[in-house]
């Protein structure tokens, strides 16, 4: 374990109830202990933010930031990239968990140092599920990004089964658009996607999407479904300047 690279885990809180306990504690069972994690509240109304600072005062690995106005997802996971101590950085939901060798997996593909890019399995509902396969699959740059607009595999656009490297988000810029609800994570990960060379993915399921009735997917309003499909239509015109 000491020789892998170590990761940034971000995770935005807002409201998050007795969803965050979970996620926290599902980060603390890891099989690689070398991380960071950044909480990062976004003025939270319900008692999310004393959970936090809870799990901040019981480990020196958790650090938080507490925003005094709402100010959205991609703002929250922005301040991460800017304070990341790790080599890799993952974004994680804070009312999803993860399987106990996600980071280990994750650190591990890293190993390369000709890799830029490391998905993992899901589960989703009905998407996703274990492969039984144990093992990395270098997928192409076309394949991955072709999979963000859901025109490929599983690898998909979301950001939180996925390991960036701090490098390249840093020496191209990269953030998460702010203005964005919905869609941000797609745009990023095309972005990041972009810069990227090759990409491995490991396909056994170490991320669990928990569905909570109140989160932005399932309350998205129709300006920012609208937003959404702008994003999805940037991203396929992106994808035509790719080099084949």
């Amino acid at each position: 374990m000491a020789d892998l690279p170590m990761i940034t885990i971000s995770i935005p809180t807002y409201n998050l109830g007795s969803y965050l306990n979970k996620t926290l504690e599902s980060i603390l069972h890891q099989t690689d202990q070398n991380f960071e994690i950044w909480l990062v509240d976004d003025a939270s109304t319900d008692k999310t933010a004393d959970t936090v600072a809870q799990f901040e005062q019981a480990d020196p690995r958790i650090h938080a930031h507490y925003f005094d106005t709402h100010q959205g997802v991609s703002k929250a996971r922005n301040y991460a990239i800017e304070h990341a101590k790790g080599e890799i950085i993952v974004f994680v939901d804070g009312d999803d968990l993860l399987e106990p060798n996600y980071l280990e997996v994750i650190a591990t593909g890293f190993t390369d140092p000709t890799v830029d890019l490391v998905g993992v399995g899901y589960t989703w509902g009905w998407r996703g599920g274990q492969s039984g396969r144990h093992a990395f699959t270098e997928i192409s740059k076309t394949n991955a990004y072709a999979s963000i607009n859901h025109r490929g595999g599983d690898f998909g656009g979301y950001t939180w089964n996925k390991g960036f490297k701090m490098k390249i988000i840093q020496d191209n810029q990269l953030r998460f658009d702010e203005t964005l609800d919905l869609a941000e994570d797609l745009l990023f990960t095309a972005q990041y996607t972009l810069a990227a060379h090759k990409i491995l993915y490991y396909p056994d399921a170490l991320y669990t999407k928990v569905s909570r009735s109140n989160s932005i997917i399932h309350s998205a309003t129709w300006e920012m479904r609208s937003k959404e499909q702008a994003v999805r239509q940037r991203i396929d015109k992106m994808g035509r300047s790719m080099q084949p």
